[in-house]
Parts: C-alpha cells; sequence; structure tokens
C-alpha cells in the first residue's frame, strides 16, 4: 500500500474508532448500576441494597475515629461531618441528590442535609426520618450520635429504589450552635420551624437518638425522679418515646416494628412537659404538633460512656443495630403505602 493511501486510510479509519469507542463507553455508563440516569433525585436500581453490620461499623468509626469528636464549637469538624454525610448521600453512593441548607448564612458552618424519595399519588403527605450529627466536646460519639447517622444512611440506601404514595424525607441536622454574628438555634428546631412556616403536611417524624447499646443490667439512679416510672427495670430495649398527642402515630408505628424487631422494644408515651427531660431537640420536634417519636437506647441513663471520651466503636452492638435499620424499614413502608 502506498504511503499516500495508508495516511488517507488512517484518517478515515481514526476518527470512525474514536466514535464507536465513544458509543461503547456511553453505553457503559448509562447503564452501569452505579451510574444509572436518576429519576429526578432517586436512583433507578433494579432492587433494594441491603446494608450489613460491616457497613454499620464502618459509617460510626468514620464518624468516632477519623473524624473524631464533632461539637459544633468545632466549625471545621462540624463543616467535615456535614460533607462527608452530604458525600454519602449523593448519587455516586448512596443515591439521591442532597439538598444543603446553611442555617448560618454565608459562613455555611452550620447545615442540614437531607434528600427526599417523591411519593406518586400522595406525594404531598411526607414522612420525615431525623437525627442530629453532632457530638459533645471531648468525646468521639460512636453511639451518641455515630449510631443515629449510621442509622439514617443505611435506611436511606434501603428506600433508593422504591416507589410509594407518600413522600419519605431524610434529614441530618447540625446539633446545637451559636455564631460570633449572634445567630444562634439547632438543626432540628429549624426543621421542625421551617415546615411549619410553609404549612407541609407532615404525617410523622421519626427521631433517631443513639441506638447501639444495650444491657441486663438494671438502670442505674440517673433517670430523673420524674421519669423513674416509665423508665424503670434492665437496660436492654430499644425505646420508642412520644409524647400524648402522638400516642396514635406510636402505636401504629410500633405495630409494624415490633413484627420484625426480635429483641424488647417498649412504647414510653409521657406529657410534653417531661420530654426535655429526654431530649431538648426532641422536646422542640414535638413542639410542633407534628406527630413524633424518638428511636433510643435510653442511653443517658444507661450507657457508661454517656458523653464520654470512651463512647468508640467497639462499645456499639451492631448485630441489634442491624436489626433495628431492618424493623425501621418495615415500619416506615407501612406508613408510606397505607
Amino acid at each position: 500500500m502506498k504511503q499516500s493511501n495508508v495516511i488517507k486510510f488512517a484518517l478515515v479509519a481514526l476518527p470512525l474508532g474514536m466514535f464507536f469507542f465513544g458509543i461503547i463507553a456511553l453505553s457503559y455508563t448509562f447503564f452501569s448500576p452505579a451510574s444509572r440516569v436518576r429519576d429526578e433525585n432517586r436512583a433507578s436500581l433494579n432492587s433494594k441494597i441491603s446494608v450489613t453490620e460491616k457497613d454499620l461499623k464502618a459509617w460510626v468509626t468514620r464518624q468516632a475515629n477519623d473524624i473524631g469528636p464533632r461539637p459544633t464549637n468545632d466549625k471545621d469538624k462540624t463543616r467535615i461531618t456535614a460533607k462527608w454525610i452530604e458525600s454519602e448521600f449523593s448519587e455516586e453512593n448512596i443515591g439521591y441528590r442532597p439538598k444543603v441548607t446553611f442555617l448560618d448564612g454565608k459562613s455555611g458552618n452550620f447545615r442540614n442535609i437531607e434528600v427526599e424519595l417523591p411519593g406518586t399519588d400522595k406525594a404531598n403527605e411526607i414522612i420525615i426520618i431525623g437525627t442530629c450529627y453532632s457530638s459533645v466536646a471531648g468525646s468521639p460519639g460512636a453511639n451518641c450520635n455515630g449510631t443515629g447517622v449510621a442509622t439514617l444512611l443505611a435506611t436511606a440506601r434501603h428506600f433508593v429504589s422504591t416507589k410509594h404514595s407518600r413522600t419519605v424525607r431524610f434529614v441530618a441536622c447540625v446539633g446545637t450552635f451559636r455564631t460570633g454574628e449572634g445567630i444562634q438555634g439547632s438543626g432540628i428546631s429549624f426543621l421542625s420551624e421551617s415546615s411549619k412556616k410553609i404549612n407541609e403536611q407532615i404525617m410523622g417524624m421519626v427521631y433517631l437518638d443513639s441506638l447501639g447499646y444495650y444491657t441486663d443490667q438494671l438502670e442505674d439512679q440517673r433517670v430523673p425522679i420524674q421519669l423513674k416510672e416509665n423508665y424503670q427495670g434492665k437496660g436492654n430495649y430499644l425505646a420508642l418515646v412520644g409524647e400524648l398527642s402522638s400516642k396514635e402515630f406510636i402505636e401504629s408505628f410500633y405495630s409494624k416494628f415490633s413484627e420484625e424487631y426480635e429483641m424488647p422494644a417498649r412504647k414510653i408515651i409521657i406529657p410534653r412537659d417531661l420530654l426535655a427531660y429526654t431530649s431538648e431537640d426532641f422536646a422542640s420536634l414535638a413542639g410542633q404538633g407534628y406527630p413524633v417519636l424518638q428511636l433510643s437506647d435510653n442511653s443517658i441513663y444507661r450507657y457508661p460512656h454517656y458523653q464520654k471520651g470512651t463512647d468508640t466503636p467497639d462499645e456499639i452492638d451492631y448485630e441489634r443495630l442491624s436489626g433495628i435499620v431492618k424493623s425501621l424499614a418495615i415500619a416506615i413502608e407501612s406508613m408510606l403505602s397505607p
């Protein structure tokens, strides 16, 4: 073949080869499960993705060991934690398009991260699953509240490929904060107040507190005298806590949750003025008048490492935590498709 013909052939073949290679690469990208085209803000995957104890431990360890204590007065750690959660929620990982709300204006140090799976015929009816991602100063916060964040991520992963009548929203909230400009608040209070302000039809909220510690020992004397009657006994149960106005919601949730959950679970329904003994954040949720319940291991009363430097990933019962995720998913499904 003459040199001129070789050159002509190369000039034609090279572009054609690149064109077909591009078609093949584009097809692979389009049909690859990890990069499948998303329907609005959810991944169009073929089946639900199960979460293992290993996954839960990895999420807790990432927060407690890799990031470390996450108090809101440490702006760098708070921002790092929020961006990590945003990344985990993202299309590249779990499969959502996160919405980030900055609570301190242009500074951007304090933020809530939320993802939403729109409903079908009852999309305006919303179920919210929320938790707080901050910890106290000096504590790795594995249980309080690394387990709450891990459970939130795991449950969001379970629902990423599903369709239901109602909308479900997953929200990771910053703790109580104060800025140099005098702005103060908390992610949980912002969540509840903003929903109220725009008259969203919130059918119920589930607040995930510390969830990883259980013991057959009797709960100690840290329980406030006002709550002794409700919290006495062994510390081996998961508590479903709420106020009297949320009783119907709690009963409905419990009936489905307990079908799957194999360990002890207790409903603790108390007057609103006692909720602050359980959690100020939880009390602020209930104060908006929505049906609200808190899932918690009551670590404030029973966990020897509560808010201490010894609250590390090796103290967590990941088998129980995995059971909570499975039962939580079943209970949420029942609320999303009534």
